[in-house]
């Protein structure tokens, strides 16, 4: 298996979760608790610390009622 790792699009991705959130008025502390995911790995996605999981970016999305696509939507890309 080959690990691949884009530290622009992680940050650029992290940045996407943190500025939806903030649009939707969620604390991150209220989005991991809508998307089941702990507070740490939200913190990290949005930090652009981890390459999130696939599963990780549907929850995030369902939590802030919006599809996977507009999530990934990475205008500042």
């Amino acid at each position: 298996m080959i690990s691949v790792r884009h530290e622009e699009l992680i940050k650029a991705f992290g940045n996407q979760v943190r500025q939806l959130r903030k649009q939707k008025g969620y604390t991150m502390q209220k989005l991991a608790e809508e998307a089941g995911i702990d507070t740490r790995q939200l913190s990290y996605i949005e930090l652009g610390k981890v390459n999130t999981t696939i599963s990780s970016i549907y929850v995030i999305a369902k939590a802030l009622n919006i599809s996977i696509s507009e999530l990934l939507k990475l205008e500042n890309y």
